[in-house]
């Protein structure tokens, strides 16, 4: 690893999607000419400057995960992510005036992705297959030592609704739960593995309040969580449907989750919106001094 991050405190995860299609900010760093790396490297260092502790960078959006949208290949990921890891690596070593260095995460279920990303100064993979979606990732992970976040998600049915589950919980919780253990069996050390419930992901809206409502539970278990609720559509339930300023209203939902989320043990907070996750976290922790 190039940063060895402890994640023993919470912490703001920054989100850059070098990606056309991502749902709140695809196509932000698409040009005629193609992707503006630099684009997507000053964006992250605004971040770090607003207090991320981690920058996770993705180069497919994560709406495959729905009914008939493709992945994205793994060498037109590598075109997108690895450059922006290589140069963000190298400002972070060149800025004597942070602080803190934050740890850079590669968004991935891709194996291929990850050794690359990995090899270019990356940190951690975040995968939200928990490891699944590529037979070669585990091995991979824990050839470099480096920290991996295992995510629950669940296939969406076309044409119908996610259904409410009677058990969402236990069912999640101990999906990672065993996620984890495969991953320690791979060779990857307990200390490394974070948890990520997968709020949005083929979950009805109910389930997702229900998630957040027993976090806590999850965060028993004994790992790391990280909790990625920023701008998700369940978040209407208590913003509606506004047609203006859509993303400055999930994004102040967002930032009470984060600090409440906080209260009750999460420690990772992956978000678009990091200058108001980091105040959430600093009043939190005013609230309990």
């Amino acid at each position: 690893m190039k940063t060895h991050t402890q994640i023993t405190r919470p912490m703001v995860m920054g989100v850059v999607n070098v990606t056309p299609d991502s749902f709140s900010d695809g196509g932000r760093f698409s040009t005629a000419a193609g992707v503006d790396y630099q684009a997507c490297i000053e964006q992250a260092m605004e971040m770090v400057r607003q207090g991320a502790d981690i920058i996770d960078v993705g180069g497919e959006a994560s709406s495959f995960h729905r009914p008939g949208v493709a992945g994205v290949a793994a060498e037109e990921q590598l075109h997108r992510v690895v450059p922006v890891i290589r140069g963000l690596r190298q400002r972070l070593e060149q800025s004597a005036d942070l602080a803190n260095k934050p740890a850079l995460s590669v968004d991935t279920r891709c194996s291929q992705v990850a050794e690359a990303a990995l090899s270019a100064g990356a940190d951690m993979i975040n995968d939200i297959s928990a490891g699944e979606h590529d037979p070669n990732m585990l091995r991979v992970i824990a050839a470099h030592d480096c920290l991996v976040v295992l995510m629950h998600q669940w296939m969406e049915i076309p044409g119908v609704a996610p259904a409410i589950r009677t058990n969402i919980c236990r069912d999640v919780f101990e999906y990672l739960r065993q996620r984890a253990d495969t991953a320690m069996a791979a060779g990857i050390a307990r200390d490394h593995i974070l948890l990520d419930p997968g709020i949005g992901f083929g979950k009805a809206p109910e389930d997702n309040w229900r998630l957040l409502a027993h976090i806590h539970n999850l965060v028993e278990l004994g790992f790391p969580v990280v909790l990625g609720v920023s701008r998700k559509r369940f978040l209407t339930g208590v913003t509606g449907e506004s047609t203006s300023g859509i993303w400055d209203d999930r994004d102040m939902a967002t930032s009470l989750i984060t600090a409440l989320a906080a209260q009750r043990g999460v420690l990772v907070h992956r978000v678009h919106n990091v200058h108001l996750a980091a105040m959430a976290l600093a009043v939190k922790q005013r609230c309990v001094e």
